[in-house]
Order: C-alpha cells, then sequence, then structure tokens
C-alpha cells in the first residue's frame, strides 16, 4: 500500500509522462510535489518503493528511465471533498484512488440487498455489497450469515453474550437475535457498497 507522499511522487510522475514522454528527474520530482531539491535521496526511496509496488518500473539503464506499468486496474480521479452538510471550502487534488483490491480481488463476492435491516449502516434495499469469503469474523464486523444452513442475511455479530452468537441489524425498528453457536455459519465479511442509479 502506498503512502500520501508516494501517492503525491506517481501522481506527478504520470502527469510529467504524459506531457513530456519521458520521466522527469528526481530535482523536478522533488521541486514538482514541493519539497526542496535536495531530497532527491529521499525521493529515489519512494520511487523504488513504488517500482517494489509494481505502480512504476525502470526501462532502461540510465537518466530519465522510469516508466509507468501498465495495469487493468479501476482506479477514479479524486478530485477533493464535498459537504453533505455545511459547506466546506473546495480543495483540487492530485490523487487517485484505486479500486482493484476491491473490485478485481479473485476471492470476492457481491450481493444484492433486499430489505431496510442495515439502513443504520448506510446499506439500503436495492445496494451491492462486495464481501470477502471468511468462515470467521470478529466482535462487531458486518457478516454475511447462514442460520440453521437456510437462511442468509447481512447483519453485525456479535459474542457479547455467553453461549451465543448474536446478529444485530442497523434498523431500530428490528430487534438483535441470538443464536446457538451451531445455528450460524458466517460465510463472508463486508468489505464495500456499491450503490448503482439507474436511469
Amino acid at each position: 500500500m502506498t503512502t500520501p507522499l508516494q501517492e503525491k511522487i506517481y501522481e506527478y510522475i504520470r502527469q510529467y509522462l504524459n506531457e513530456q514522454d519521458y520521466s522527469p528527474s528526481l530535482e523536478e520530482v522533488a521541486r514538482g510535489i514541493g519539497i526542496s531539491p535536495n531530497s532527491i535521496s529521499l525521493i529515489s526511496r519512494h520511487i523504488h518503493a513504488l517500482v517494489a509496488d509494481g505502480r512504476l518500473k525502470f526501462h532502461k539503464k540510465g537518466y530519465r528511465n522510469l516508466q509507468l506499468v501498465e495495469r487493468d486496474d479501476f482506479s477514479l480521479p479524486l478530485l477533493g471533498r464535498i459537504a453533505a452538510g455545511t459547506p466546506i471550502e473546495a480543495i483540487e487534488t492530485r490523487q487517485s484512488i484505486d479500486f482493484s483490491g476491491l473490485l478485481k480481488a479473485n476471492d470476492h463476492f457481491v450481493l444484492e440487498v433486499k430489505g431496510d435491516s442495515m439502513v443504520g449502516e448506510g446499506i439500503f434495499d436495492g445496494d451491492y455489497v462486495i464481501c470477502k469469503p471468511a468462515k470467521q469474523a470478529h466482535e462487531g464486523e458486518i457478516v454475511v450469515a447462514l442460520i440453521d444452513e437456510q437462511d442468509a442475511t447481512l447483519k453485525r455479530i456479535s459474542y457479547k453474550i455467553q453461549d451465543r452468537v448474536t446478529l444485530i441489524p442497523a434498523n431500530p425498528a428490528l430487534k438483535p437475535k441470538a443464536y446457538l453457536p451451531h445455528r450460524v455459519q458466517v460465510q463472508g465479511v463486508f468489505a464495500g457498497l456499491l450503490r448503482l442509479k439507474m436511469s
């Protein structure tokens, strides 16, 4: 996972390559991200970390020898933050968010949500939840649980009641239910949410 500084360096190199068709020098990277051009050892360290992470590569020996690693990834530009309450100052950023780990993970699966038991967690009827397969879950995690090998449900899990597994909805109109452990099988842990706007 890249650090914020590495993300800044990567974005600067990406933009520079798109505009110039060759990579920037270490001094240019330092100036481009707003730090001292004397910090080339710091820049070099982070570039090598990006190479090790598979995001950049050296395509030849010598000067200006960086290339982007072409990946079939799922990333979108992060343009800034927007208020959903009191307005805030709009500040442009130069970052992107990579969704590859979530959307391209070979073992993850997607379920369409039916019902309103998790509205308090912002999970609504018609949403799609992305889940990581798991047979166990930690206290308080949102899980896909199979009850009596028959009924699947999305709830928060709790082990606070001795010898019981409690499945907790996020809707004040519904009550938690406690089960004997053998009745509940964890099948996955909530990893992300998709909400598609249908026209």
